[in-house]
């Protein structure tokens, strides 16, 4: 109903020759569930000029004033990052991310850059929206502070699409630096701070240019807009395992700051799940930003310590998955598998990819302790490892999990899936740039497949989602893999449309399964990971 009533809207629009609108930033960048703000838009947006989101529960209504809309959140709209485009007769910007939270939302005062004058944040937990409004500007946020409370700070700038790289400080009244914060699963800090003592203490952000520019300086601009996550109370930043079942129910155990004891422990379930792909969003109560989870065929096991030894090795089947930890610098975790020689099994190990800060080695012991396979990252998109090997003989095989720099703590954490190798393919686009085509001409998507395990099904390639007047022949897939380029056609009386559409793989044989296209969102400039950072969606548009 969204997409229908979005291209009324743009064939009401007037169809003089005009650009594609190019939104630069959203401000804010997000709001809390439940709740209703104004938006401003900047960069080349003019009147005739809509937003669309992939957000459900998510309103954006033209308030009359130039780039502004009144925006509504459902209280029930899926929390974490969602994508923006603002589209008119003409095509469409590339997307932009807004992000839903739970916290109560204000917006920065200015000024708040001296470093004895920040701006007053009362009451605990709040979101602050704000901007670095020009080269130099370092923003300073004063809280109070009970001894032995500790103070969680999350950023978000980088991962909302912001070109810089946010420092964090926190200091006390005196301007004494007491702790810095930098990059964790990406450029955003997440500082953690234990007071100890009770006081007033004043987090200052500021940021560096991304990418980086010649000069190295604090940076600013209006298109700068970051959003800050701030509590002292109780703050979720972990769930041990870092799985949970497709089916059923699944126990994890919640780790942070601030926690009672009594309430470490939560039950999930698939309901709870914003699922993409093997991955998901699960949003605990007090979790400042969701927590990324791998989603598994059923509840995953926890290691038991210590098994650091080949005799003290925690016991693994084929098909099933097992959180651990790498709790010291000496820590190994050892799993041992039964296998039969020439039996084939592959491990995948989820950590950064799902922000965990664990650097994981990963390797494959045959039953006589020769090394079989390590590996470390699987790919710059895919920074875990991933091993598959054949059983040597007979016996027990090991999997030994390390941090590759023998670092470790409470919050190296992974979550490690063993399964037999099924034949099957990976699909992916180069980018996720607009595609706009006039009425009587034709415009394509090519997308690339990756044939994985002696895959030979036949495959075809489709677009799904494609509005009236638009034909696109489905297109076999080559035996081997490789590029497939599925052309589309307007007719030459297509009226205007704007929305997004998906390049599908399919196989032919029953059971039918397919798999979305997806592309990259950042780019050469992707830093590390973020729970958004590629999409099936490509915006299409129909010029009349």
């Amino acid at each position: 109903m969204k997409l229908r009533l979005f291209a009324a809207a743009l064939l009401g629009t007037a169809l003089a020759p005009a650009e594609a609108p190019k939104l630069e930033a959203l401000f804010p960048a997000g709001g809390q569930a439940g709740s209703s703000f104004v938006l401003t838009a900047s960069g080349r947006v003019e009147a005739d000029a809509r937003l669309w989101t992939s957000a459900p529960g998510v309103h954006f209504v033209p308030s009359g004033k130039k780039r502004e809309w009144q925006v509504t959140i459902a209280a029930d709209a899926p929390r974490g990052l969602h994508l923006v485009h603002c589209a008119n007769a003409d095509g469409a910007s590339e997307p932009r991310w807004f992000s839903i939270g739970g916290l109560p939302e204000t917006a920065e005062t200015e000024p708040n850059d001296e470093a004895f004058k920040p701006q007053a944040v009362d009451k605990l937990p709040a979101c602050i929206n704000a901007r670095l409004d020009k080269g130099g500007d370092v923003d300073g946020y004063a809280v109070k502070l009970e001894a032995g409370q500790t103070l969680v700070a999350a950023v978000e700038a980088y991962s909302i699409g912001s070109g810089t790289d946010m420092l964090a400080n926190l200091m006390d009244e005196k301007g004494t630096r007491l702790h810095t914060a930098s990059d964790s699963r990406n450029l955003d800090p997440l500082l953690i701070f234990k007071a100890t003592k009770a006081g007033r203490y004043i987090v200052q952000l500021a940021g560096f240019a991304h990418p980086p520019a010649a000069d190295v300086r604090f940076t600013g601009g209006s298109t700068l807009v970051y959003r800050l996550h701030l509590s002292a109370g109780p703050v979720v930043t972990l769930v041990h395992p870092a799985a949970v079942a497709a089916t059923g129910k699944t126990e994890v155990e919640l780790a942070g700051h601030n926690l009672d004891p009594k309430k470490a422990r939560l039950t999930l379930e698939p309901k709870d799940l914003r699922r993409e792909g093997d991955l998901a969003l699960v949003t605990p109560p007090g979790a400042l930003l969701p927590i990324q989870v791998l989603v598994t065929t059923k509840a995953a096991a926890v290691e038991k310590e210590p098994n650091n030894s080949r005799e003290q090795a925690t016991a693994l089947q084929a098909g099933g998955a097992v959180g651990g930890r790498i709790t010291d610098k000496a820590d190994v975790d050892r799993f041992a598998i039964p296998m039969k020689k020439g039996e084939k099994l592959q491990a995948r190990l989820f950590a950064r990819r799902i922000g965990i800060p664990l650097d994981a080695l990963l390797k494959v012991e045959a039953p006589d302790g020769k090394l079989l396979i390590s590996a470390d990252d699987e790919s710059e998109q895919r920074p875990d490892p991933v091993v598959a090997w054949t059983a040597a003989a007979d016996g027990p095989h090991y999997l030994v999990v390390e941090d590759l720099f023998h670092q470790g703590g409470a919050e190296k954490a992974y979550v490690v899936e063993v399964s037999v190798p099924a034949p099957g393919f990976e699909v992916s686009l180069a980018d996720a740039k607009p595609v706009v085509i006039e009425a009587g001409k034709t415009a394509s998507l090519k997308a690339s497949v990756k044939l994985l395990n002696g895959f030979k099904e036949p495959l075809v390639a489709r677009v799904a989602n494609l509005p009236p007047g638009v034909a696109a022949p489905e297109v076999p897939v080559p035996e081997k893999g490789g590029e497939v380029e599925v052309k589309l056609h307007a007719a030459s009386n297509a009226p205007g449309a704007g929305q997004p559409v998906q390049l599908e793989i399919w196989t032919k044989s029953q059971p039918f399964s397919s798999k979305p296209a997806a592309a990259p969102l950042r780019g050469e400039n992707r830093r590390g990971t973020s729970p958004l950072d590629e999409t099936s969606q490509v915006w299409f548009t129909i010029r009349p």
